[in-house]
């Protein structure tokens, strides 16, 4: 790794955007945070326990956030960004910062590069409880298991000893063995881009055969497609280290940037995306009060007049049910986003007739199970005029 071509460029005494990559980089981990907080958030509002993919994405974060640590010790101590040459003649141990920083970041990523998307992919098992999801889950989680332990052999077989990683003087010893190291990046980011790809596109098919308007199938296609910048940046990482191994390794801190900031920028976008398709009952809280429905706040606001026009008919007990036919919207009918069938499952609506004097007698409940294919609502009222309740 520390082998230079015969032909050496001129010397940069820039600091090849370290400092603007440390900033970014802390801003984009913060606004990370923040959406796993608010996603912990979303679920107490509506009152349900916490599920498998958030404790996976709140452990992704964690653990991404040491490959965080790690990236700016290889910008401001190892020299990533800058010549090479400048800070191996600064400070000759700076290479061994550098080398053994980017080695505890690849132990790192390999774990919590899986765990998003096993996030993710449990995520898609609680909303989409279909044969197809389950087979592509299994498939898919399979292949994320098999890419980190295969990846966790890797990185400690990757050079024996194993120091020789960092200590690089020691791989010109006939006893050292060591892999390309740029050739492991390459194989480890191709396999890892075409998980992505898979894991991202998953739940398209379901969203194609819900019985929808066409606009509709788009806005929820847009949620789940969030994760496509984690994709875009795994991308960049794939086609920055394979434009190394073309090439060659001529200045190493220099080449390797790109590829280093990338592969941080990709498992903050991946948690981001993961995220946004939940925060559905924050949204509703700050904007509307009510984290279950944005259009309930109309009765806790006082506004009858729809209840008193529908409800003054005389009829009593009445059970309303809405059959599966080619008009009916399998989703909930909210003009915001798509909501999982979890955020439904006890939701319950006070009715009262205007001619009862304030007296309820009765609440029916509202329940959307959207566990299979046709949402049923059952409403239940009742009402008693003032003239009955006089005699």
């Amino acid at each position: 790794m520390s082998d230079f071509s015969t032909v050496q460029p001129p010397l940069d005494y820039s600091d090849g955007g370290g400092v603007a990559a440390v900033i970014c980089l802390s801003i984009l981990a913060f606004f990370a945070s923040v959406y796993v907080v608010l996603r912990f958030w979303a679920r107490r509002l509506i009152r349900q326990p916490f599920g498998l993919d958030s404790y996976l994405c709140l452990a992704a974060l964690l653990i991404h956030h040491a490959i965080l640590a790690g990236s700016f010790v290889c910008i401001l101590q190892g020299g990533l960004g800058r010549d090479m040459r400048i800070t191996a003649t600064e400070d000759p141990h700076s290479v061994v910062v550098l080398y053994q920083a980017i080695f505890v970041s690849k132990i790192a990523y390999t774990y919590c590069s899986p765990l998003i998307k096993l996030s993710v992919l449990a995520f898609y098992r609680r909303i989409f409880p279909t044969p197809v999801v389950k087979m592509g889950t299994n498939i898919l989680g399979s292949a994320c298991i098999a890419w980190c332990i295969a990846i966790t052999v890797l990185d400690f077989i990757e050079c024996q000893p194993l120091e020789a990683f960092w200590f690089v003087e020691l791989q010109a010893l006939p006893t050292t063995k060591c892999l390309d190291p740029i050739l492991c990046f390459l194989a480890n980011s191709i396999a890892n881009s075409v998980i992505d790809f898979f894991t991202l596109t998953l739940p398209i098919h379901e969203v194609l055969k819900l019985q929808t308007t066409t606009v509709r199938k788009i806005q929820i296609c847009s949620f789940f497609l969030m994760g496509s910048m984690a994709l875009a940046a795994s991308l960049v990482r794939t086609v920055s280290t394979g434009y190394i191994w073309k090439e060659g390794i001529t200045n190493f801190t220099k080449q390797f940037f790109v590829s280093g900031v990338a592969t941080v920028v990709e498992i903050y976008a991946a948690i981001i995306g993961a995220c946004l398709p939940t925060l559905v009952p924050v949204y509703r809280k700050l904007r509307h009060g009510d984290p279950f429905n944005s259009r309930a706040s109309n009765f806790s606001k006082g506004n009858h007049a729809g209840a008193r026009n529908s409800f003054s008919a005389g009829r009593v007990p009445q059970q309303k049910q809405f059959a599966n036919d080619s008009a009916f919207e399998r989703l909930a009918s909210t003009e915001e986003t798509f909501t999982p069938a979890a955020y439904y499952n006890e939701y319950h609506i006070n009715v009262s007739s205007a001619q009862s004097n304030g007296d309820v007698r009765s609440a029916g409940p509202e329940s959307y199970p959207l566990k299979a294919v046709m949402v049923r609502r059952d409403m239940t009222w009742s009402e008693q005029s003032h003239e009955h309740s006089a005699a």
